[in-house]
């Protein structure tokens, strides 16, 4: 972390494991103090993302890439994965509404286990755990009319603002 900012979340496994937050530095980064935190080390890829970083569009962004990546073969993970873009993409809008979150997690319940490999899986993981978390961040982009992040502000090239 830089110098003034604070953790708000990371991922002790890569993008495709639960989120942990600050409350969570004291857990051992072992399988199983990690799975007692509710995550998993999956890839071993810490990342850390400070207060600049509006989860939504991070979670978002990760959700894009499973779905570009999935292969297509199973329908939980072709048409899951979609979906899974659909939601957060209007919810970062501001577009939608409180009931979108609810929704989101039901879709998150139905695609674990029934997809041919882990990327389904992977994929409902970082929205399911930023939601339990950051709920309340998702819904400020609703009463904002959209992200209320400065999208540069998280950049390591910014340098005014909360990166200076």
């Amino acid at each position: 972390m830089r110098e003034g900012h604070e953790l708000k979340f990371w991922t002790p496994g890569g993008s495709s494991t639960p989120l942990l937050t600050n409350d969570h530095l004291d857990v051992p980064l072992d399988f199983e103090g990690v799975g007692a935190a509710g995550s998993m080390l999956g890839t071993r890829a810490l990342q850390l993302f400070d207060e600049t970083t509006c989860v939504l569009r991070a979670v978002l962004r990760w959700t894009e890439f499973y779905k570009h990546e999935s292969c297509g073969k199973c329908t939980p993970c072709r048409e899951g994965t979609w979906w899974l873009v659909q939601t957060p993409a209007r919810l970062e809008k501001g577009q939608g509404s409180e009931s979108d979150l609810d929704l989101l997690l039901d879709q998150c319940d139905n695609i674990p286990g029934r997809s041919f490999c882990a990327l389904g899986d992977g994929a409902t993981s970082p929205i399911s755990s930023s939601i339990k978390y950051f709920r309340e961040e998702y819904l400020a982009h609703l009463r904002h009319g959209g992200c209320p992040f400065d999208p540069n502000a998280s950049t390591t090239f910014a340098t005014t603002g909360a990166n200076a």
